[in-house]
């Protein structure tokens, strides 16, 4: 039976000579595959470029019991990406993004709220027009996907002075005796990104140091309390640009 699926594109890996297989976040199904026979037609080509790594795309898919494999047809933008395939930072942006939700995503049942919450992000950037907010962008991404993973720290229990406990993920008046710990100025940049929407991202420049100090600090969170991310293949480029 074919179904209707609403996806954003994670990643596509070639599967043989002829097929490849392209990874993406359905609204409808969670993490769905998909068989994508190769080609050099116009049709081909239009496909491809619909499926790129963090496009939004939908489709009409055989959904059949105890398939992981699935077709697709009739693809078409959910949404036309006008700046991000063309903007050297931006696309560089949606390629860690792309790569950090292919990683994290590892379950397959749908979660609408996730969904809105992925699919707004995307055309946020897409129509950011600041270059502060395009590097602003992935620490302020990955820590607001912290609360639908479940793993972001309780903002309640923040007070001046406080620091944050990397192990317990929580806010402590004083530093534990063990483990990893943010001091408190890292950890009031910590409470910033939970207060900061992706508008006023593009009004506040982070310093450059400070950018990847929280960065490094959000990846080993999520290496503590959900996936570890330190090999992904994009986050040198990442640092190193931004």
């Amino acid at each position: 039976m074919y179904e209707s699926l609403k996806c954003v594109a994670l990643r596509t890996v070639k599967y043989d000579d002829s097929r490849s297989i392209t990874t993406a976040w359905s609204r409808e199904r969670g993490r769905v595959s998909f068989i994508i026979p190769a080609g050099s037609g116009r049709e081909a080509q239009r496909r491809r470029a619909l499926m790129q790594p963090l496009c939004l795309f939908e489709g009409e898919s055989d959904i059949r019991p105890g398939r992981e494999l699935l077709t697709i047809r009739d693809v078409r933008p959910l949404y036309v990406l006008s700046d991000m395939c063309c903007d050297p930072a931006k696309a560089v942006v949606a390629l860690f993004i792309s790569e950090v939700l292919e990683r994290v995503l590892r379950e397959s049942a749908p979660d609408g709220r996730l969904t809105d919450f992925i699919f707004d992000a995307v055309t946020r950037l897409d129509a950011m027009r600041r270059q502060v907010g395009v590097a602003n962008f992935p620490v302020l991404f990955m820590y607001k996907l912290g609360f639908f993973l479940g793993i972001e720290p309780d903002a309640g229990e923040w007070a001046p002075g406080r620091v944050l406990d990397m192990a317990e993920g929580r806010y402590r008046v004083s530093a534990p005796l063990q483990g990893r710990w943010l001091d408190a100025t890292d950890t009031c940049a910590a409470v910033m990104l939970h207060r900061m929407s992706f508008a006023a991202s593009e009004r506040l420049g982070i310093p450059r140091a400070a950018r990847r100090r929280i960065l490094d600090g959000i990846i080993e969170y999520y290496g503590l309390h959900h996936t570890p991310l330190d090999s992904l293949k994009s986050l040198p480029i990442v640092s190193g640009i931004f």
